[in-house]
Formats: C-alpha cells, structure tokens, sequence
C-alpha cells in the first residue's frame, strides 16, 4: 500500500514536465527558466542528510548527481550545466566526472526563493542523491549510505505531496521515517550492465533483484537485520 501510493503521488511530482516544456535556460531580469528544483526543496534534502547522518557517519556530503532520462538524447550529459539563480543570486554548481554537484547553503538564495536551474531542457534529466563513505570497496555500495540517499530523496520528494496523503503515509508505517519502513526497498541504478548483486553482511550473502533493465537492484534498506555496514557486490555481465 505504502508503495502504491508513493506511486501515485511522488513519481508524477518528481517526473519531468510535459515535451514543450521551454528550451534552453534563459536569464533576463530575474526570469528563470527551466528550473530543476527549488532550492528550497533541495534544502530539505541537505536537512535530512543531516539529520540522519548516524547511517553514514563517515560520508562528508551529498551530492546530487544528474541523470539522463530514457527519451533523451544520448548526449543530453555533455556541457550540462547547473545554477543556482534568484534575483539576485547567480551562483555556478560544477558538475564533476559524475555529473554530480554539491549544493551550498546560501542564505540570500533561501530568502529569494531561488531555484537550481540548467543550461538545458529539464524534461530530458532528473537527480539522484549521492552518499558515498569512505574506505568502501571499488565497485561497492554500503547499505548504509544508499539509506541515506533515500532519506535525502524522500525529503525533496514531500515538498510535492499532499498533507493528508503524508499524513496517511504516516500512519501506514508508524512513522514520518518512510525509508526505514520494514518492508521499504530501494532501487539502485548501476552504470553498466550487471548480472547479479548481492548482500554481504559479515557471513551472511543475500541475493538481490536486478531489474528487467539488467542495470538496477532492489536494496532492502527498510531491513533492520541488515547492517548499516553491510555491502552489496554487483556482478557485471
């Protein structure tokens, strides 16, 4: 049920916009389009990263890394570019080797109500979070850490659902902490084709579902007999 309707509310809100969705950012006097998010979304997500901070404790930030959606174009990634812009405020987010960027804290764009902005149509790009803790092997990812991306994306992603539907979200898990809802399971995205994953947690080795796509896995981050600790090994095809 909990599933369900996160479903019908938070994947519309946080889908792209329709195809004619205006074309390139423009700046002119203040006007602003297209917008990726309101930076005032996008600091609930930086809230929860600290407010959960004990899954990953380790990690410094998070990131938040852009990705092409199916329908765009191959390229989409090549000379994206990422600002934060209010009336005022014109500030560069570099994108890494990733297309990741880290969001500061500014308090002049919180009070313009600015948004993050790109350089290119935003129906063809969404955002994940990135959490990533030290001294995790090549080609791993900590159980812990991925819990914390989702406290991030739930964060941004309640901006856009209803009270009364929050409110039954709640009552549904017993708790405003979605992710650690026992039955809650995360997908994972991987870069490249994979095989197979699974849960390493000390002895213990859970196999994972990889999706049709061949480049994702359910994580089982609601799980609290799993480990902040624990890894997930993928197996490339």
């Amino acid at each position: 049920m909990l599933l369900l309707l996160l479903s019908m509310w938070w994947q519309p809100a946080m889908a792209a916009e329709p195809d004619d969705d205006p074309g390139p950012m423009v700046i002119v006097n203040g006007t602003r389009s297209p917008e990726l998010q309101p930076y005032r979304y996008m600091l609930s997500g930086l809230d929860a990263f600290d407010d959960y901070h004990e899954l990953a404790p380790k990690a410094t930030e998070v990131r938040f890394r852009m990705t092409r959606r199916d329908k765009a174009p191959a390229d989409a990634l090549n000379e994206l570019a990422v600002r934060l812009s209010g009336n005022q405020t014109d500030i560069a987010l570099p994108l890494d080797a990733e297309h990741s960027f880290l969001l500061p804290r500014n308090e002049q764009a919180e009070d313009e109500n600015a948004d993050v902005v790109l350089n290119k149509k935003k129906s063809n790009y969404g955002f994940m979070p990135l959490v990533r803790s030290p001294g995790v092997p090549e080609g791993m990812r900590r159980l812990g850490d991925i819990r914390l991306e989702c406290r991030v994306l739930v964060a941004v992603g309640k901006n856009y659902i209803p009270f009364l539907v929050r409110a039954m979200i709640n009552t549904l898990t017993l708790s405003t902490d979605w992710c650690g809802y026992k039955d809650f399971k995360m997908g994972v995205k991987s870069d490249v084709a994979i095989a197979g994953a699974t849960l390493v947690d000390g002895d213990l080795r859970v196999p994972l579902k990889v999706g049709k796509d061949g480049k994702s896995y359910t994580a089982p981050i609601g799980d609290k007999h799993y480990s902040n600790d624990a890894l997930i090994e993928v197996e490339l095809m």
